[in-house]
Formats: structure tokens, C-alpha cells, sequence
């Protein structure tokens, strides 16, 4: 088989079938980079950041880009290495000069922090020091525990399961008080799903509060279009589908905390499914920096002399799968032969628009700080019967007390005691902030069924103090930068 793309006269050997179109290496490596640069120059306000604007003194001339960069995550890698292929080019064509730099942004947790920095370095001397401007990336380092660590108060957040209202006792956080992600997840968590949704939510705001304190012009995340189309089906299922508009949102300013920030969000990669970028990765010998190297080699891709897939006995039971792995199951099962599917979910996403608010006045989720436009607590108390029937018979007694014995009824009971007294607490206290708690419905009812005892622990985010201290003290791949500075009259050291 031939690539459909070389010119007639020289074709090479296809390696790479998508898309019902044949490719080999270098025509599909090109493919996979239109797709990508397409969509950073996708309007004026992206144009301008990526591309070098002359006068080069002008202030704003170079813009600064946070690439929140995952070892375990395919499309990031893809992207930071079409992202520094398109700095070269911007070397060589404009004299050294570039149009803008890179933040690379790590988040990891205490157990792969070795593994992380190892491959990082790995990546760094092989692939960004191939330019002769060292300050053009910045490598930070960020403990997942920052997000509690940096927070002065903490709230306890609780349900009234009789009418879905929230409480929250809020107290501060001294340096020997500090909590950390294993202790919430440990002693909170009921599930994997509620564990990887917690985890998901403090790593986006991590990233984002770094954006705004770094005063960063944009966040350019890696997800695929089949990766955004995940989150899409996954925030529906978890009854957040009023925040699509908002996460696919690239022509706004975000907000942080209720406050105007600096940055936009840009998903270059979206036009490409997550096939072509293992296959991409796989063309250009970048796997082995992966952390899940063997898993990435085994996931499916478009390569026609290796189209593997896990096998049977390796796959986890559904019953056994989070939310987001069985919608990153059923889209990886899809895209080679129904990629099609895929791109319908993320177009419909696309025309999505914020829903009218019926709040009095604006609020968030003290959460996931996502915007909430219905009080889904009260529409939950008009819906739902949370009252019990009472006790009619000796029978119904004997089953009661069993009940109240249990482990089930030993958890309602101190839920009960904590509720009340918390309930106290707030009826005691002025504190306007305290009595204005919202939850948006999908954390809501992750409160409700997949937290013990309905009540969680969670910082109080417009609290945290600054993330860029903690990035100062590990200086470690920085050094290695600017020891392979290139000078004009002389070469690589």
C-alpha cells in the first residue's frame, strides 16, 4: 500500500491508516501537526501569541503558555513536541527570536515523584535543548497536597439528607494541621469514582490558580478530541453538563474564585482522536518517556503493522471501572471504526451555550468552583420523599434496631451527630459565608452517595496563597537548561 498524500511521482509505503486515508511516517506526522497548529491560530487573540510580532521590544511581544504537561498522558507529550518543533522554526526564521515561551507545569503525587523527574530530564536533554535559547521553557514542579497546603482555611462541608441543604463549619489551618490528598481520599472517599473526581478537580484548579498567578496568556491542555468528548459524556452522566459550555469555552477569559483572569483555554489537539496521537508518539520513539509506557504501547492505534488492543484477561470489569474508564472505554472500542460518533458528541458540544440563570445572585460551587445556575438543592427537596415511615409493628421495630446496630446504622448515627452539631455551629455563627454554602448537583450528589457520612473536608480555595514559591525550590531540570545554552560563535557545551 502506498501513502495517498506523497506526490505521484515518489509515493512511499503507507504506515499509518486513519480516517480511510493511507499515510506514511512523514506525511502523517505533517498531518497530525496541521491539525494541531490549525487550531492555534484559530482566531486573532491565538494568532498574535504564537506567532513572533515585530516590533520585538514592544511590550507583550513574547506571550507566556502554560503547558500542563502528564507523563501518563499521551496528547500532552504530542503536543509539547509539535509546540517546540514550531519554536525551532521560529529560531531559524526570525533570527533566534520567538513568538512566545513555555511554562511546563508537572503536577505529581508523592509516590511517582522520582519516576517523574527522571523521565522529565530525560525529555529535556533530548528534546528541548535542541534550541539556542535556554529561558524560552521553564519547568515547574507542583505537589498535588500544594492545594491543601497553600490554603489557610478549610471548610466542613455537610448534606442534610432530609432536605439536600448544605452546611459548612469552616475553621483555619495551622502548619501542623495541614491535610493531604491520601487523608481526604482515605477517609472520605466510598469509591474510585468519587477518588478520581476529587483528583481531577484539585489538579485543574492547581493549574489554573499557577495560570493566574504566573500571569500566564493561555493554558493549552492536550485533550484529544476523543479525551474531550469523554469529559463531555462523563460531566452529563455526573449531572454537570451545565459546565460543557464553559470547559470547551476558547473565546472567553476565564474566571477564578469570581475573579477576571489573563488567560484563555485552548485544546489544540482537538481535532485529532487519540489513535493518531499514540500512533504519532509511537512514530516519533516518544512512548518510552511515558510513565505508563507498556499500557501506551497496548493501547489502539493506526499503525498498519501493529494494531493492538488489550488483551481480555487484562481488562478490568465494568462493575469495577470509574465513570470516566468506562466512557474512556466505550470511545477507544469506537474510534477506529466509528470515529464518527466521536466528532458528532464533540460539534453538539460545541454549540452548547451557559444555561439562564434563576439565582438571585451569582454563585459557585464551593467545590469544583464551577458556576451553578438552579439551586439544585432545592429542586431535589420539591422531587424527592426523604421522609421515613414510622414504626407500625414489633416486627418493624426488631428490623429497626438490627439496622441501628449495624455498620450502616453506626455511620447514620454519627452522621446524625455531626450534622447537628454543625447545624449549631452555623445558627451560632454571623458569619454571613458560612450560611451561603452552594454545591453545584453534580458534587451535591457526590456528596450525598459516595462520601462518608455526607460530609467532606475541602480548603477553601479563595483562601490559597501562592503557588509560585513552591515551584522556586526544585531548580533541578532549569539548571540543566541554562548549562546547554548556545551562543552565536560557539557551540553546545
Amino acid at each position: 500500500m502506498e501513502c495517498q498524500r506523497c506526490p505521484v511521482s515518489g509515493r512511499n509505503l503507507a504506515t499509518v491508516e486513519s480516517r480511510k486515508e493511507k499515510f506514511c511516517d512523514e506525511c502523517f506526522i505533517k498531518f497530525v501537526s496541521t491539525k494541531q497548529r490549525k487550531q492555534m491560530m484559530k482566531d486573532e487573540f491565538f494568532r498574535n501569541l504564537f506567532k513572533v510580532l515585530y516590533p520585538l521590544e514592544k511590550e507583550g511581544s513574547v506571550a507566556r503558555i502554560l503547558l500542563p504537561l502528564s507523563l501518563s498522558d499521551s496528547g500532552s507529550l504530542a503536543m509539547l513536541d509539535i509546540v517546540h518543533d514550531l519554536l525551532l522554526e521560529q529560531v531559524k526564521q526570525h533570527n533566534n527570536h520567538t513568538g512566545f515561551t513555555v511554562d511546563i507545569l508537572t503536577i505529581f503525587t508523592g509516590e511517582t515523584v522520582s519516576i517523574v523527574k527522571e523521565r522529565m530530564e530525560s525529555l529535556v536533554k533530548e528534546k528541548l535543548l535542541k534550541l539556542n535559547k535556554p529561558n524560552i521553557y521553564k519547568v515547574h514542579f507542583i505537589d498535588i497536597n500544594e492545594f491543601f497546603s497553600n490554603t489557610s482555611r478549610v471548610s466542613n462541608l455537610i448534606i442534610d439528607d432530609g432536605n439536600f441543604e448544605i452546611f459548612a463549619k469552616s475553621k483555619s489551618v495551622d502548619s501542623g494541621s495541614r491535610l493531604c490528598l491520601r487523608e481526604i481520599l482515605g477517609e472520605y472517599c466510598l469509591n474510585n469514582s468519587s477518588r478520581t473526581d476529587l483528583t481531577s478537580i484539585i489538579k485543574t484548579q492547581l493549574i489554573k490558580h499557577f495560570a493566574y498567578e504566573n500571569d500566564n496568556d493561555a493554558i493549552i491542555w492536550g485533550h484529544s478530541m476523543t479525551k474531550l468528548s469523554e469529559v463531555i459524556i462523563s460531566l452529563v452522566v455526573k449531572g454537570k453538563g451545565s459546565q460543557i459550555a464553559t470547559f470547551l469555552d476558547s473565546e472567553s477569559f476565564d474566571t477564578l474564585d469570581n475573579r477576571p483572569c489573563n488567560y484563555k483555554n485552548l485544546y489544540p489537539m482537538k481535532d485529532l482522536l487519540s489513535v493518531e496521537i499514540e500512533s504519532f508518539l509511537q512514530i516519533k520513539s516518544l512512548t518510552r518517556f511515558l510513565i505508563n509506557f507498556e499500557e501506551t504501547n497496548a493501547k489502539p492505534n493506526c499503525l498498519i503493522a501493529k494494531k493492538s488492543s488489550p488483551l481480555l484477561d487484562q481488562q478490568k470489569l465494568v462493575k469495577n471501572m470509574t465513570i470516566n474508564e468506562i466512557t474512556t472505554k466505550y470511545f477507544q472500542d469506537i474510534q477506529n471504526d466509528y470515529s464518527n460518533i466521536i466528532s458528532t458528541v464533540l460539534r453538539t458540544a460545541d454549540k452548547l451555550t451557559e444555561p439562564r440563570s434563576s439565582m438571585t445572585k451569582p454563585s459557585q460551587c464551593q467545590i469544583c468552583q464551577s458556576k451553578i445556575y438552579t439551586d439544585p438543592s432545592s429542586w431535589l427537596d420539591r422531587i424527592t420523599v426523604t421522609s421515613s415511615c414510622p414504626i407500625e409493628t414489633s416486627e418493624e421495630e426488631s428490623a429497626f434496631k438490627q439496622w441501628q446496630d449495624s455498620k450502616l446504622g453506626q455511620s447514620h448515627t454519627r452522621y446524625v451527630e455531626l450534622l447537628n452539631e454543625i447545624k449549631k455551629d452555623t445558627a451560632n455563627n454571623h458569619d454571613v459565608d458560612d450560611k451561603d454554602v452552594k454545591l453545584c448537583y453534580g458534587c451535591l450528589i457526590l456528596l450525598n452517595t459516595s462520601v462518608k457520612d455526607k460530609n467532606l473536608i475541602w480548603p477553601e480555595v479563595d483562601t490559597m496563597s501562592s503557588l509560585l514559591s513552591s515551584t522556586k525550590d526544585d531548580k533541578e531540570l532549569n539548571e540543566i537548561l541554562n548549562q546547554f545554552e548556545i551562543n552565536s560563535d560557539r557551540e553546545e557545551c
